[in-house]
């Protein structure tokens, strides 16, 4: 027996592990209620979408999957232009040298519970709670710090010479980070922004706290799918919201995996 052989044996047998939770939830979305519930479980079955039917026409699953799309599309979108523009200037110019830098990644190591409560009384004094604007922006304490990370490490690679030579040509501060470090971070930022984008869409604490109904998110819609009665709760109706929930992100890793290799070891680099 070959050493690939075991190797790619064991490989398989990873996969296989981590991918059966998800399998199980597919395939209990695809039930009846009375398939659902049937022991042993009914490993042959005929598919059928009713639940996600259910989900779309008899529920405001689809307002909420909405409403975490704009929280993180916003988030991502507002962490890359603030943070890639801090990265470039912690960068060239070492502003607060590598105590600020160290100081602000350490913020994404602070427990959420420390951070929610404060940003709760602050969201109520500006009158943001369960606003569009909210989660975006309230993300920002985690995702910010980790886009400066990501981002001045992809920046420290660049020559400062070619943004040297483009000053000299009369372009400004501005245009040189958004036409010359920009696309050649390229490798760097794809990844950034897929690591922000899942992060703010998987996020629960800040959605339950600091939204009610206008903002609420899928991921905490979906603990409320359970069935009222005493006696039977909807396996169907819930898989099929946890198949909605998890899909985006693992289709976007899916086909963007090779760039997130590339933004796994950028924890190598050292500054």
């Amino acid at each position: 027996m070959s050493l690939k052989f075991i190797r790619y044996t064991a490989m398989a047998l990873i996969v296989a592990l981590f991918m059966f939770p998800v399998y199980w939830v597919l395939t209990t979305s695809l039930k009846t209620p009375l398939e659902a519930f049937a022991k042993p479980p009914a490993l042959i079955f005929r598919p059928t979408f009713e639940n996600y039917q259910e989900l779309f026409s008899g529920t405001d699953f689809a307002r909420l999957t909405l409403n975490s799309i704009i929280a993180a599309v916003g988030n991502t979108v507002i962490s890359i232009i603030l943070g890639t523009t801090a990265a470039w200037g912690m960068s060239r110019y070492r502003i607060g040298g590598n105590w600020l830098f160290i100081g602000v990644l350490s913020i994404r190591f602070l427990p959420v519970t420390s951070i929610v409560i404060p940003l709760f009384l602050l969201f109520v004094q500006f009158r943001l709670i369960d606003t569009f604007a909210t989660l975006p922006l309230a993300y920002l304490v985690f995702s910010l710090p980790f886009v400066i990370w990501m981002m001045r490490a992809y920046i420290d690679g660049i020559p400062y010479e070619i943004e040297e030579s483009a000053m000299v040509d009369g372009a400004s501060r501005l245009a040189v980070i958004w036409r010359i470090v920009i696309p050649l971070a390229a490798p760097g930022l794809v990844p950034t922004i897929i690591f922000c984008f899942i992060f703010a869409w998987n996020e629960l604490v800040f959605a339950t706290v600091l939204t009610r109904v206008t903002a609420r998110t899928a991921v905490v819609g979906l603990t409320a799918f359970a069935s009222t009665s005493e006696d039977a709760i909807r396996w169907g109706l819930i898989s099929a919201a946890a198949m909605v929930v998890m899909s985006p992100p693992m289709i976007l890793a899916f086909l963007l995996r090779r760039h997130l290799a590339g933004g796994l070891t950028i924890g190598a680099i050292k500054h």
